[in-house]
């Protein structure tokens, strides 16, 4: 059993649909499982595309997909559950001002029907919070949370973006600085390694090791990316394994650019010849759209600029 974590795409579909390709590709050969953990919405041009195409991969089950909420996922949620009450909703709530917009508008376009959205809806209310697994780094339990774990963590997760309380709120908007964080979530536990994301960092590989607070951040920055700080491209595949886990840097033009083990501690380079074979697990005709920063400052794909 391979299993591999991903974070915080923010509808980039070029990364997005690169790393699902190399997973089928794993998938033909190997039993896999993937752990999303969270933020795959807004922002990026794909956004809809891309949280659609999870939807339909988890009920077509063709290997095992946990989807963990983010804050951008909760924001979602807050919203439609407001229209299924018909309280109105303008364009200034926070979902809108984090780039939600994307998103709906792009939902609105591919299903049409209130109806169907509605189901998109209900499919985002029902993600939990935060995954604990077997696996271990350094003789303590590897915990995925998008942003911040809660005090107490249970083999499996009884929280979830429709349970909408101050315990979910933290665990998914947390950032290790903030001042309420001690007493109610940490961004890492003694007791636990934690995997997080929620926090751009700007690292050549993608990811972050914070060993005062025994997490680490695999949040590679997608999110600044389809805002247009285009020097955000490096985007981690996280593979767990017990003692290490083993890391894969994407980009947005279809390529895995670096590849690590990390042990807890430090990071060792995978050889050429370990990278190599895993480039050959890259779908080589997949179409890359180059992003670039449109009128009124927009961030959008080339071929959107019409004469």
């Amino acid at each position: 059993m391979r299993k591999f974590i991903m974070s915080d795409i923010h509808g980039l579909g070029n990364v997005y649909y690169s790393m699902m390709n190399y997973l089928d590709n794993i998938s033909k050969n190997d039993t896999i499982e993937l752990y999303i953990n969270g933020d795959m919405i807004d922002r990026g041009p794909d956004s809809a595309q891309v949280l659609l195409d999870i939807k339909k991969r988890i009920e077509l089950n063709r290997y095992k997909i946990v989807y963990l909420g983010g804050n951008h996922e909760l924001m979602m949620y807050q919203v439609f559950e407001k229209r299924k009450k018909y309280i109105p909703v303008g364009d200034d709530n926070d979902w809108y001002d984090n780039g939600g917009w994307v998103t709906d508008y792009g939902l609105d376009d591919i299903l049409i029907t209130d109806k169907e959205i509605f189901k998109v809806a209900d499919f985002v209310s029902k993600l939990k919070i935060y995954h604990k697994f077997s696996e271990k780094i350094n003789g303590k339990n590897i915990v995925l949370v998008h942003a911040a774990i809660p005090l107490t963590v249970k083999d499996e997760c009884n929280l979830r973006i429709s349970d909408d309380n101050d315990e979910v709120f933290y665990c998914v908007w947390t950032r290790e600085y903030d001042p309420y964080m001690p007493f109610r979530c940490r961004v890492g536990h003694k007791n636990f390694f934690t995997i997080v994301g929620h926090t751009p960092n700007d690292n050549v590989y993608g990811y972050e090791y914070h060993r005062n607070q025994n997490y680490l951040n695999i949040d590679g920055g997608c999110a600044a990316y389809a805002k247009g700080f285009f020097a955000y491209d490096h985007i981690p595949l996280v593979e767990i394994k017990d003692n290490y886990l083993r890391i894969l840097t994407f980009n947005n033009n279809n390529e895995i650019i670096y590849g690590n083990y990390f042990d807890g501690l430090r990071s060792i380079p995978l050889s050429l010849n370990e990278l190599d074979d895993e480039r050959k697990n890259l779908n080589q005709e997949l179409k890359i759209r180059k992003l670039v920063r449109l009128p009124d400052n927009i961030i959008g794909y080339e071929d959107w600029i019409k004469d």
